[in-house]
């Protein structure tokens, strides 16, 4: 008792002085099994920790004990403990705007999940994650952290001649393309779940900006192709679970997903 009270008064020390304090959480081993929490009543959380290499790491959190009945608040933060993304939805990686919810998925259609995930990038370093049970029943949340499929970058940069394909995945996230052909239209097609647009720039100048649909009938050897989310960057990511059949969020697919098509 004596030892628990010491570091009740230690921790109260340090928040005065403003240290900020990382509790570590359960570790969670990237492609590991999956870590449960103990029990959570509503408004409990459950806090793990696990590391970010050489490769992308996608985090699924879901709620055990009731499924698609439950409902969860997943927060990712650096190793700093600063919030890198949060989200209340089952299909969009968001922060930190967590009112962006289930609905909007629902009326594309798309059928609910049992799983909450964030992608993270390779490099990110040691990351924390917070699960809290919003629902009126208290459950059990399990995490898992899933490497992401091969060629799933974070800053992407490439040289294209032809059609090519590219996912905005993470939060501020910026493609680099660069256009190695002859004269040619560039269309940005797809990326609409992420708000994607695409600058095309000469030199110091920029030629276009094009959203999703949209063409530039002056494209030139040498040019820059910047693809990434319109506006703070607050949205990333996209999640169908009816591909694949395993309700999760399967590499490539419909996941901020975007092509450049060339027209010579």
């Amino acid at each position: 008792m004596k030892r628990l009270t010491l570091a009740t008064v230690l921790l109260a020390v340090l928040a005065a002085c403003n240290i900020n304090i990382i509790l570590p959480g359960t570790t969670v081993t990237v492609d590991g099994p999956g870590v449960e929490s103990s029990v959570l009543g509503e408004g409990e959380t459950a806090r793990f920790s696990l590391y970010v290499g050489a490769a992308p790491v996608r985090i699924d959190a879901v709620d055990v004990t009731n499924g698609v009945a439950g409902s969860l608040l997943l927060r990712v933060y650096d190793g700093n403990n600063a919030l890198f993304a949060q989200t209340v939805s089952r299909h969009y990686f968001i922060a930190p705007r967590p009112e962006i919810a289930s609905e909007e998925a629902a009326a594309l259609g798309i059928t609910p999940s049992p799983y909450y995930s964030v992608n993270l990038p390779a490099g990110f370093g040691k990351a924390y994650v917070e699960v809290t049970n919003l629902a009126g029943e208290p459950t059990v949340v399990r995490v898992q952290a899933i490497s992401r499929g091969e060629g799933v970058g974070t800053e992407n940069a490439h040289n294209f001649n032809d059609d090519v394909s590219g996912a905005l995945l993470y939060l501020g996230q910026l493609d680099t393309w660069t256009y190695t052909g002859g004269n040619a239209t560039l269309e940005l097609a797809g990326g609409e779940t992420v708000h994607a647009r695409a600058k095309i720039v000469r030199g110091l100048d920029t030629l276009a900006v094009l959203e999703p649909g949209e063409e530039f009938a002056g494209l030139q050897n040498g040019d820059a192709v910047y693809v990434q989310a319109r506006g703070s960057g607050a949205l990333a990511g996209f999640c169908d679970d009816g591909v694949g059949g395993n309700g999760i969020c399967d590499d490539g697919i419909e996941t901020g997903e975007y092509t450049l098509i060339v027209t010579p």
